[in-house]
């Protein structure tokens, strides 16, 4: 049994998104390791870390030591903007000053116990590897994410000052990428780098010339819901879904006009579940389409309950400017729900050769028209649809947990072995 010092900064049995990818990792890892968990948030916020902490008290597993990292009062101080959400972008500094305590909490496990491997699990950003590279034992950095660039195309509807940002954000993507020293330094020191997805394995070969393999930060899981199976070929009405937080970075207003431009607006209804910003605006938005009626929505939801919404759906969409891998992609695929995508990042990866459909980015009208017309497509002919949920059905087992669990023990393995 191997002894893994596992950083994963957010974990939640009950939470979904860098949460999940922190829970899943210690909870199928430890089946068969010995896992000294590094966490930070299992809440809101930087330090909250009260549901974790009782979920072991009442659960207690015993191949998991769960090793809380309090932030510093310097780090809360400067964390406090972000917190009282006037100052978002503040938290990354507050960020790195947890991750410097981490380190240090760090060297006290390993003067203690006997650690095999290091692994830097989450956040998934490359932006902040921490510290954990320094200590003198092998180290995994990964699945490695948030390095891909948003396509300008995709930009076109959004209000301006969003435009702005996430050209500023490809620009600093490339910049940091370029000449981003502890970056680089963790490259260089790293046992072994795991990405996300094939965009940002490509972009670390190209600016930073290191490459390793492709293992999403995400797996399928078994639950009782399932989707219903269709017997007849004839849809009423295509129950669509898209689920998450809403923001500009979603990119709903592109998928509000694409179902704005469907043929038959009385044969489509979409599920919309998630709370955020900009809600109102895109309500607003409903009604000059004239698909306000169309839409049924629901404010945040908890995972349960969202998995729970889901089941009855036929399809669920994605259109967002950048992803690694969402979380709910899996979920939908765990229910046997098939997705349409834009054909980039974690999504072409999981979606291609059939797996869902995949929808190609050119120009902006263009992509809405390609994406409208798989719409139609479907809708006209639900024989499609039905083969597409037998196909998504079959991808769980490909993309368990417990596959993707094994392919990091192999890579451990090969690591100890030299």
């Amino acid at each position: 049994m191997k002894s893994i010092l596992l950083l994963a900064y957010a974990i939640s049995p009950t939470r979904g998104s860098e949460y999940a990818v922190g829970w899943n990792f210690t909870i199928n890892l430890a089946n068969n390791n010995k896992i000294y968990v590094l966490c930070g948030a299992s809440g809101d916020h930087m330090g909250d870390t009260e549901e974790i902490e009782n979920y072991f008290k009442l659960n207690p597993h015993p191949n998991i030591r769960l090793i809380s990292v309090k932030p510093t009062r310097l780090a809360n101080i400067i964390n406090w903007p972000n917190k009282i959400g006037i100052l978002g972008p503040i938290f990354y500094l507050a960020f790195s000053f947890w991750q410097k305590e981490a380190y240090r909490i760090a060297k006290e496990v390993i003067d203690t116990e006997k650690i095999d491997i290091i692994h830097h699990l989450n956040p998934i950003g490359f932006r902040e590897p921490g510290y954990l590279w320094l200590l003198d034992k092998p180290f995994v950095w990964g699945p490695i994410g948030a390095s891909m660039f948003v396509n300008s195309a995709l930009l076109k509807r959004l209000p301006f000052k969003w435009q702005l940002f996430y050209l500023i954000k490809n620009k600093i993507n490339h910049l940091q990428l370029k000449y981003g020293k502890r970056i680089k330094k963790v490259s260089e020191k790293a046992s072994e780098l795991i990405f996300c997805n094939t965009a940002s394995k490509e972009n670390f070969e190209k600016y930073l010339g290191k490459t390793g393999q492709v293992i999403s930060e995400q797996g399928t899981f078994q639950i009782q819901e399932d989707k219903k199976t269709f017997n007849t070929t004839d849809i009423d009405i295509l129950n669509i879904v898209w689920a998450g937080y809403i923001s500009c970075r979603k990119n709903l207003i592109f998928l509000f006009h694409v179902m704005a431009s469907v043929k038959n607006q009385e044969k489509w209804r979409l599920n919309l579940i998630g709370g955020g910003v900009g809600v109102e605006e895109l309500k607003k938005l409903a009604i000059q389409l004239s698909i306000s009626d169309n839409i049924i929505w629901h404010e945040k939801k908890s995972r349960a309950e969202t998995i729970k919404l889901m089941c009855g759906s036929d399809l669920h969409a994605l259109t967002s400017l950048s992803e690694g891998n969402p979380a709910v992609l899996y979920e939908a695929i765990s229910l046997g729900i098939p997705t349409i995508s834009l054909d980039q990042h974690g999504m072409h990866d999981t979606l291609k050769n059939g797996n869902g459909i995949l929808i190609p980015v050119s120009t902006y009208d263009e992509t809405i028209q390609l994406y409208t017309a798989k719409i139609d497509e479907l809708i006209e002919n639900p024989k499609l649809l039905i083969q597409l949920t037998e196909r998504t059905k079959l991808m769980r087992d490909e993309l368990s947990w417990e596959n993707k669990i094994k392919k990091i023990e192999i890579l451990y393995e090969n690591i100890l072995k030299g």
